[in-house]
């Protein structure tokens, strides 16, 4: 056999054994359940700090393991958002070695404005729609005993020139847990 078609053979063979990892069967498959948190500040008013703690809650009947958040950014406007998942009762809690319930954070600013003294009008440009997601390894997540809120804080600067609500919801992809820890946030 030459040296090419043994190279050969042994691409065929990775390539199928790459073929079959990405194929499953649905008896492979476990199920995920999904919660979302929608979350709002209610009516903010230009120019101005639209802070929230638990501006969106949910409260798992079992103890479950999150997975993954996935939340959208969604701001046509000039708009600063801070989020915070917490079982947390209050946003800015988690840091350092102290982070217990602490499952995400993220923060995103919209496109800035077409200033220009403008006091009036639509004066921003473009829009800033992506998404903040996070995910752990296989075998790995945050577990959150059944019975613990769940908290979405959100921290928003109105820097349009109009009064805007703002909502946000965040995804929580989760399984439940069996004879999980007791863990105090």
């Amino acid at each position: 056999m030459s040296q090419v078609t043994a190279s050969v053979r042994s691409l065929m063979a990775l390539a199928l054994g790459v073929a079959g990892v990405v194929t499953s069967h649905a008896a492979d498959i476990q199920p995920l359940q999904t919660a979302v948190i929608k979350a709002t500040t209610g009516l903010c008013h230009r120019g101005q700090t639209c802070h929230v703690d638990r501006a969106g809650t949910w409260i798992p009947d079992t103890a479950v393991a999150i997975l993954g958040v996935v939340v959208a950014e969604q701001a046509d406007i000039d708009l600063y958002t801070d989020l915070e998942v917490s079982t947390r009762t209050e946003m800015y809690q988690c840091h350092g070695g102290n982070a217990q319930g602490c499952i995400f954070r993220m923060k995103y600013a919209g496109p800035g404005l077409f200033d220009y003294s403008a006091t009036s009008g639509s004066t921003y440009i473009g829009s800033n729609i992506t998404t903040t997601n996070m995910s752990f390894p296989a075998g790995y997540g945050i577990i959150i005993p059944a019975g613990t809120p769940i908290h979405v804080h959100l921290d928003v600067i109105n820097a349009s020139l109009i009064d805007l609500k703002v909502d946000q919801d965040a995804w929580l992809y989760y399984v439940p847990v069996k004879d999980a820890p007791t863990v105090t946030p």
